[in-house]
């Protein structure tokens, strides 16, 4: 009895082991427990429909529990058929002993399911962020291959969950203008955690690949990610990029770019979402670009207009986080026109107030500064650095520095406002040369009030042209200051320098209210200039010159000027000025024998007149009245020896049309005139007769560069040429 009890154990052990073994490896198919699993499903979702054909059991000896399969069941959601593969679900053990089985966990394999058919199983679910965005940004996808694995507690409730897949061919709408296309990615989801990979996509062009996003949402959410991407736009795809924003630049120009980057993120957020903290980081490479711009940029400085811009071999970086440690950096080269490729580095704080850039660049293109006489040369290596910063309503360029050889330019925290005006600045230093010399050595310093221009050299070869060309700027209107200038060197167009330069003055809104200045040509020969108002709070301006040459060699009304004595006066406001030149005893240089009337478009635009070889001149004297629209030239009247001439006319502003007239006459016919008045002629020329009354009359007609002249001999001089010749010859 004793053995046969030993052999029963013996077999009901070996055949429970065998059972054990069997099942754990091969498991047995059924269908007793087809309506165990369907109810158990359906308590926790009734809208769900299942259908199942048998079911294999096998035991997992390692976590002591009974799974379920079964192979393509029929599963159906609220009318939606799901296609799921295979369906697992692990029992407690123990729950099964006690007759009131549990399921542990559950497992489902999906095939293929279009995301259509996931936004109508969403509709019945209850509200949330993800529903939202599922049902009204999600257009288009399909779901391949998802495994789906829910565990429970003891109580049955949902524990913990994990959820893989593949998405493929997805389209997101951000915003109407905006879309994500053919995204891919591969994810992993839990409770806790949420893993992405393979991503990619295409953004408005730009081609998303290698992307991964990790989100952790244990204590707080951290969503870490990167992705690379390429791009190669053209004029066309650049303006879809943009479009929504208001950035006009890329609708204005022509502009195609090609190369790739690298992106990472890293963003925290509370259990309310609220972001805490956040690091983004770009680096790449732009291989080509090129921009040709809707309209040509000009500049004073700048020799050619620039058209089209070019770069190439472009590393950038951009890294913008809430610490605000924020960059936007790029280095590479650049050319403009048909220049050759130059290099340049760029970098910016990205804050919106108080936005700092830097910039370091080697000229592409020669400029030339016309009040310092001073042009870059494209053989040697020009740079120029400039740091400035972006206020509220203004600009502040801290520091601005351009170099060439010897030459230097600094500038330091020079504060332009919005309108494009000065309103103050620490430092100026200048130093150039000129053919190996120096021709600029001074420091403008502005402080308490007060401008202060000291230095070696000033080049005012330019100077009188770019006073004359006058305009309606305002860049200087918020600066006003006593002014004192002293320069031991001023170099004048006529090469002639003026020497112990010395200038006390007050400016007011920009404009000089108040000066008093004097220079050295020689020993003898000076310079004085005087500005002063009147009780009516007009300017006065006189300028005195021994050496008329010093001042008048930009205008070609004086093309050839020698000796002489200047006395200038004008007397203006802001609507109107009223000015008179008188010049005496001087010669003009290179004169035909018949004196050419050409242009005077340089001294308020008139006629070139007289430029000739050893003509001499006893005086000339020209009346000036201007406003906003005309130039009147009341008067031009030169007497010499050889001939005699009086103009009028006038030019206009807006067209630069000039209009003059007026009479030539050889200076022995205006004598033989003048000795034929009674007691006048004879007290002034004697008794001596003419040959007759001879004379030229001219007229002038056109745009500068463009006027036509007429010339006709007359017999009868004018009135007022005979007064105004003896007005003169009476004076000496």
């Amino acid at each position: 009895m004793k053995k046969f009890l030993y052999i029963v154990s013996f077999l009901l052990i070996t055949l429970i082991s065998f059972s054990i073994i069997y099942l754990s490896f091969f498991g047995i198919e059924t269908s007793r427990f087809n309506s165990f699993v369907i109810k158990e499903i359906q308590k926790k979702e009734n809208e769900l429909n299942l259908g199942i054909k048998k079911i294999k059991i096998k035991i997992d000896l390692k976590n002591l529990n009974l799974f379920l399969s079964t192979s393509n069941p029929e599963i159906a959601y609220q009318n939606i058929e799901i296609p799921v593969r295979e369906v697992k679900i692990y029992l407690r053990l123990l729950s099964l002993l006690k007759q009131k089985p549990k399921i542990k966990s559950a497992q489902f394999s999906i095939d293929k399911f279009d995301i259509k058919n996931l936004q109508q199983v969403a509709l019945k679910l209850k509200p949330t962020n993800f529903k939202s965005y599922l049902l009204n940004n999600v257009k288009e996808g399909i779901i391949q291959k998802s495994n789906i694995e829910i565990n429970f507690n003891n109580n049955s409730t949902i524990e913990d969950y994990k959820i893989n897949g593949t998405i493929e061919k997805t389209k997101i709408i951000i915003n109407k203008d905006t879309s994500i296309n053919n995204l891919g990615l591969n994810f992993i989801l839990s409770k806790n955690l949420i893993l992405i990979n393979s991503i990619k996509a295409d953004y408005k062009n730009i081609l998303i690949s290698n992307g991964s996003i990790d989100i952790n949402r244990e204590k707080i959410v951290e969503i870490k990610g990167k992705f690379d991407s390429t791009f190669e736009l053209n004029a066309d795809k650049l303006k879809k990029l943009f479009s929504g924003q208001s950035i006009n630049f890329f609708s204005d120009n022509l502009i195609k770019t090609k190369g790739d980057s690298l992106h990472q993120f890293d963003i925290k957020l509370d259990k309310t979402l609220k972001v805490i903290d956040y690091n983004y980081t770009a680096t790449g490479k732009i291989s080509d670009s090129e921009i040709i711009l809707g309209q040509d940029l000009k500049s004073n400085i700048i020799s050619n207009a620039i058209k089209k811009i070019f770069f190439k071999k472009i590393n950038f970086e951009i890294n913008y986080n809430k610490k605000e440690k924020n960059l936007l950096s790029a280095s590479g080269l650049y050319k403009t026109n048909k220049s050759n490729f130059k290099n340049f580095k760029f970098n910016n704080n990205l804050k919106k107030i108080n936005s700092l850039f830097n910039i370091e660049l080697d000229l592409s293109e020669n400029i030339f500064i016309e009040l310092l006489n001073l042009k870059s040369d494209n053989k040697k290596k020009s740079n120029i650095v400039i740091e400035f910063q972006s206020q509220k309503n203004s600009f502040l360029i801290k520091k601005f520095k351009f170099s060439e050889g010897n030459n230097l330019i600094l500038v330091n925290n020079l504060k332009i406002n919005k309108d494009q005006q000065v309103e103050k600045f620490d430092k100026i230093k200048i130093r150039t040369d000129k053919n190996g010399i120096e021709n600029n050595n001074f420091t403008i310093n502005y402080q308490n009030k007060k401008i202060s221009i000291k230095g070696k050299s000033y080049d005012a070869t330019h100077l009188l042209k770019n006073i004359n060309k006058g305009g309606k700027s305002d860049i200087l209107n918020k600066i006003s200051s006593n002014i004192e200038i002293n320069f031991s060197n001023l170099i004048t167009q006529s090469l002639t320098p003026v020497t112990n330069f010395n200038l006390i003055g007050k400016i007011q809104k920009g404009k000089f209210i108040k000066i008093n200045s004097k220079g050295q040509f020689s020993d003898n020969q000076f310079l004085d200039i005087s500005l002063k108002e009147d009780e009516n709070k007009k300017k006065i301006l006189e300028i005195y010159s021994d050496l008329p040459k010093a001042l008048l060699s930009d205008y070609k009304f004086f093309e050839g000027i020698n000796g002489g004595q200047l006395l200038f006066t004008s007397v203006f406001d802001k609507e109107e000025s009223q000015s008179k030149l008188v010049i005496e005893n001087f010669k003009v240089i290179k004169a035909p024998a018949f004196a050419t009337l050409l242009t005077l478009a340089d001294l308020g635009g008139v006629a070139d007149l007289l430029s000739g070889e050893g003509m001499s001149f006893d005086n000339i004297e020209i009346n000036l009245n201007e406003d906003k629209n005309v130039i009147t030239i009341e008067e031009i009247l030169a007497l010499g020896p050889s001939v005699s001439v009086l103009m009028d006319g006038y030019i206009e502003k807006n067209s630069g049309l000039v209009s003059l007239s007026g009479t030539m006459v050889p200076a022995k016919m205006l004598n033989s005139l003048i000795s034929k008045i009674p007691v006048v002629g004879n007290i002034l020329v004697g008794q001596q007769a003419g040959e007759g009354i001879f004379g030229v009359s001219f007229k002038m007609k056109g745009m500068p560069d463009k006027i036509k002249t007429t010339v006709n001999p007359v017999k009868t001089l004018t009135p007022r040429f005979i007064t105004r010749a003896l007005e003169k010859i009476k004076k000496k």
